[in-house]
């Protein structure tokens, strides 16, 4: 019973597979280019969190000076 709900569940959120003809190249391609933009956004956003959360503390230290 828990197998079939697992199954059905990865089927709607499973990555379509290959397409045939000659755009398929192309089409993985881009899929996978989109996905290291994204992860490389995510890193960017996480860099700037940080920088972020850094200067916020730093600020109010000197303020004490």
């Amino acid at each position: 019973m828990i197998n079939i709900t697992r199954h059905a569940a990865e089927g709607l959120f499973k990555r379509s597979g290959p397409e045939n003809g000659s755009d398929a190249a192309k089409l993985r391609d881009f899929r996978s280019r989109q996905a290291l933009r994204k992860r490389e956004m995510k890193l960017a956003e996480m860099q700037q969190r940080l920088e972020r959360r850094v200067a916020g503390t730093v600020a109010p230290a000197s303020f004490f000076r």
